[in-house]
């Protein structure tokens, strides 16, 4: 895993609190994984440039959606990280290091 993930996670985690941990937590979990953020007032919209299979919404509360990015149907939704790096792992290819490290971050 690399170093700067491990920082960026710990700086995330560590600086934040409640919410704003959590959302931070999620938009690293999306840029390791490939996506470009779009922040907005509620949270942050993630796409692929150069891969339309997945949209993913995350609202600052906790809840996040993916959605296909062809047909824009639900695929799957949640509240909270655990839930949210379960699904990056099934949908976004999010190494099991990865989906750990940020989770033992979080949890610190």
């Amino acid at each position: 895993m690399p170093d700067v993930f491990r920082a960026r996670s710990c700086a995330a985690v560590q600086l934040k609190g409640g919410s704003e941990m959590l959302i931070d937590a999620m938009r690293i979990v999306a840029r390791e994984t490939g996506f470009t953020i779009v922040d907005h007032a509620l949270g942050f919209t993630a796409l692929r440039e150069n891969d339309d299979r997945h949209l993913l919404f995350c609202l600052s509360t906790g809840e996040w959606s993916i959605f296909n990015g062809r047909t824009a149907q639900l695929v799957c939704g949640g509240y909270g990280l655990s839930s949210f790096l379960s699904a990056a792992r099934r949908y976004f290819d999010l190494p099991a290091e990865t989906a750990d490290a940020v989770q033992r971050e979080y949890a610190a």
